[in-house]
C-alpha cells in the first residue's frame, strides 16, 4: 500500500512530502553550518553540537507529520487536499506540541533501549561505538575494524529500530488524526508495535532486501556514470554530478519518504482499533 501511494492524488502525496523534504534538508544544512561553526571555535562540545541540531529538526518534524499524515488522509478516504497542507500541521498547535513529544520520548526511548541490551548480549560491539564516537581524530583502520559481537549488536538495533518505527506510526496517527493525548498515543503505539512483531519482523526482512537491491543499482550506476566521464575529465564529473546525481538523489529522498511515511500511516490504519472509522475527527483532518 505504502509503495502504491498517491495514485489518486500524486501531486498532494509526491508534492507535500518533496516540501517536508526541502524544508528538512535546508534546516539540516544551515544547523550544520552553525553547529559545526561552534564546535571548531571550541565552544561547544560533539555532544551538545548533536544535540543543537537534533532538537529543532525534532520539532519542526513534528509539525510536518502532522501535516503530511492527514494530507494522506485525505488523499486515501477521498478527501481534496493539496501538496501545501503538509504546513497545516504547525496550525494545530496541540497537536504539533504532542507530536514533538511523541518524538522526543520514543528517541530517548530508542537510545536507552538499544544502549541497554547491546551492554547485555555484545559489550565489545557497545565499547567499539562509543569509543569511535568519542574519538577526537579519524579513526584507523585498527580501530574501524569489526568488534567481537557486532552481529548481535547490529540485530538488537535492527529489531528496536523496527518496533518503534511502527509504535511511532501508529502514536503519531493516533495525535494527528484522532486527537489523542501523548500518553495514550504511546501506550497504543507501544502495544500495536509488540502485538504485530511477527508482521514487522517480515516487513524488516523486505526493507532490508529493498536496501539492498536498491544500493546495489546505485552503486552500479555511479560506476558507470564515473566510468563514462573519465576520459572527459574532473569537470565533466562534476557536472554530471550537479546536472543528475543531485536531482536523482532528491527524487530518491522524496520516493523514500512517501514509501516510509505512507507505511507508518498504514501501519496506523491496520493496527488501530477503530480503523474503520474513515479518520476520527473530520474537523482536524480538514485543518
Amino acid at each position: 500500500n505504502a509503495v502504491n501511494l498517491g495514485g489518486s492524488n500524486p501531486r498532494a502525496i509526491f508534492g507535500g512530502a518533496a516540501l517536508f523534504a526541502v524544508v528538512v534538508i535546508v534546516l539540516a544544512f544551515v544547523m550544520s553550518l552553525a553547529v559545526g561553526m561552534a564546535i571548531a571555535a571550541g565552544g561547544v562540545g560533539q555532544v551538545a553540537g548533536s544535540t543543537l541540531i537534533s532538537v529543532p529538526l525534532m520539532v519542526v518534524i513534528g509539525g510536518l507529520m502532522v501535516g503530511y499524515l492527514r494530507v494522506i488522509h485525505a488523499v486515501e478516504t477521498g478527501r481534496p487536499t493539496a501538496a501545501t497542507a503538509v504546513f497545516a500541521g504547525f496550525g494545530d498547535g496541540a497537536a504539533w506540541l504532542r507530536a514533538v513529544a511523541v518524538l522526543l520520548v520514543l528517541a530517548l526511548l530508542q537510545y536507552a533501549i538499544i544502549g541497554g541490551l547491546v551492554a547485555l548480549v555484545a559489550p565489545e560491539a557497545g565499547r567499539w561505538y562509543l569509543d569511535n564516537l568519542a574519538a577526537a581524530t579519524p579513526a584507523t583502520a585498527e580501530q574501524m575494524a569489526l568488534p567481537p559481537g557486532f552481529g548481535r549488536a547490529l540485530a538488537v538495533v535492527m529489531v528496536v529500530l523496527v518496533l518503534l518505527y511502527a509504535a511511532q506510526g501508529i502514536a503519531l496517527g493516533q495525535v494527528a488524526l484522532r486527537g489523542r493525548g501523548v500518553g495514550r498515543a504511546l501506550a497504543d503505539g507501544l502495544a500495536g508495535a509488540l502485538r504485530n512483531a511477527l508482521p514487522l519482523a517480515l516487513l524488516l526482512l523486505v526493507s532490508m532486501g529493498a536496501m539492498v537491491i536498491i544500493s546495489t543499482v546505485l552503486v552500479v550506476v555511479a560506476m558507470v556514470g564515473g566510468a563514462l566521464a573519465g576520459n572527459a575529465g574532473t569537470g565533466v564529473l562534476v557536472a554530471l554530478g550537479v546536472l543528475v546525481g543531485i536531482p536523482l538523489y532528491l527524487l530518491f529522498v522524496v520516493a523514500m519518504m512517501v514509501v516510509s511515511c505512507g507505511a507508518m500511516y498504514f501501519i496506523w490504519r491496520d493496527v488501530s482499533d477503530d480503523a474503520g472509522d474513515a479518520g476520527g475527527d473530520d474537523r482536524q483532518v480538514a485543518a
